[in-house]
């Protein structure tokens, strides 16, 4: 005889510093069944989404709560009927998983079975579900037989290649009668959703700020109003660099790719060790500098939910070939819903990359609180420069600094910035 076992399920740490969030999406509702590790909700904090797993296989009793919803840690989100041998898991709060892009609609739960599920993240997870793959059909390549992006991406490739020749691939290698259609966008070039109103003037549409943009928004007020911002807008001379990058052949890892940000990384982590005022931080209740003597390297990177900054930590101990790698895992992770709230935290030090965005050219970038400088890269392109009285074509990166003028002047960035440009301008430096 099955036993009736009820299970609440409360918001579970999202991270250090993170207390609540705003509920963007519930992926059941009462009634429906629900196994381990399945999507259960996500909820929006600071910078990103964070996807929560289900802890426990069973039938969702009640649901506490709705969408749009400002939830905090410890709020009962859920209550479940385990059943009698529902194994669950309760006594563990669920992984979670930081989501920087919308999720995809999750397919209604398969029948329950006692066989756990093959160990995967929920990011990975959710990508299998929008290329209509099973799990239990994909052999993991990660720790324990984790199964990672690339083995469903592989898995996606290798199942199209057998397709018959009346399917169709798109070019993601997933056919084409699997893609979820696109609803059309209304004709008005200025539709967005929100909730329909009227002003003096006319129609308007008026639209919550999300949790993530709540926070930008408070973090950029707090920085503008209390940082004197002074920015320095130069240009770095990178044909060379650029040649070398392009030459570059690792016979040990074929498939590394160094880029432009990779070295400015590196060169960035020679001047703060030259300059190293511009690593520091300014503790204002004791009137104290703080030094750091070790750096961390934050990158802007946009996603759907807005622009993220993971971190490279101890970036000063790397090479360009491992900070190339380190950039490649923070940004796939940025974009494809794998990065911990903690991994965006403990910064010394911000570089955004402005110009893989669009033809940007020069800005002010704004400091981060705790920090004293931050460095924009605008678009390189080829322009007219005068080498040895000629002029020639060259390869131009646009460089904008800002710095905290009450730790820094001119006295030390102007050498900081003279630094970072004699490195990139002459890339046999970073061979010492």
């Amino acid at each position: 005889m099955n036993r009736t076992m009820s299970t609440d399920f409360k918001l579970p740490d999202l991270g250090e510093g993170v207390h609540e969030g705003q509920v963007i999406k519930l992926h059941v509702r009462a009634g429906e069944t629900i196994r381990e590790d399945e999507p259960l909700m996500e909820v929006e904090t600071d910078k990103a989404a964070v996807e929560i797993p289900s802890p426990c296989t069973g039938r969702v009793e009640r649901v506490h709560v709705e969408e749009k919803q400002l939830v905090h840690v410890g709020d009962v989100m859920f209550t479940f009927d385990t059943g009698d041998d529902a194994g669950q898991s309760s006594a563990t709060e669920p992984a979670v998983t930081i989501a920087a892009a919308p999720s995809t609609p999750v397919a209604p739960p398969a029948p329950l079975t006692s066989a756990r599920r093959k160990a995967a993240s929920p990011a990975v997870r959710r990508l299998a579900r929008s290329m209509n793959l099973s799990l239990d059909d994909i052999a993991g390549s990660g720790a324990g037989g984790r199964i990672t992006r690339a083995d469903v991406e592989s898995h996606a490739g290798t199942a199209t290649a057998s397709q018959g020749a009346g399917d169709t691939p798109t070019p993601t290698g997933i056919p084409a009668t699997s893609i979820t259609p696109v609803p059309t966008a209304p004709h008005s070039p200025l539709a967005v959703e929100g909730i329909e109103d009227t002003d003096e003037y006319g129609a308007i549409v008026r639209q919550s700020l999300s949790q993530a943009r709540k926070t930008i928004s408070r973090v950029m007020s707090t920085a503008w109003q209390t940082i004197p911002h002074v920015t320095d807008c130069n240009d770095a001379d990178i044909t060379e660099l650029d040649r070398m990058r392009r030459e570059f052949n690792d016979p040990d890892n074929p498939g590394r790719r160094l880029t432009i940000l990779a070295f400015v990384v590196r060169a960035v982590c020679r001047s703060l060790q030259a300059i190293p005022i511009l690593n520091a931080s300014l503790d204002e209740n004791s009137g104290e500098v703080i030094y750091r003597r070790y750096v961390n390297i934050g990158i802007g990177v946009e996603t759907e939910r807005g622009l993220v900054a993971p971190v490279i930590h101890n970036a000063d101990n790397m090479t360009v070939g491992d900070i190339a790698d380190a950039l490649e895992i923070i940004t796939t992770n940025a974009r494809s819903a794998s990065f911990g709230v903690n991994d965006t935290r403990g910064g010394t030090y911000t570089i955004s990359n402005a110009g893989a965005m669009g033809p940007t050219r020069y800005s002010t970038p704004i400091i981060q609180p705790g920090q004293v400088g931050c460095l924009a890269l605008g678009r390189a392109r080829k322009m007219p420069w005068v080498v040895e009285d000629q002029v020639i074509p060259r390869l131009i990166l646009p460089l904008s600094h800002s710095m905290d003028h009450r730790l820094v002047d001119g006295g030390r960035e102007i050498p900081f910035i003279g630094h970072l440009i004699e490195d990139l301008e002459n890339p046999m430096r970073f061979m010492i």
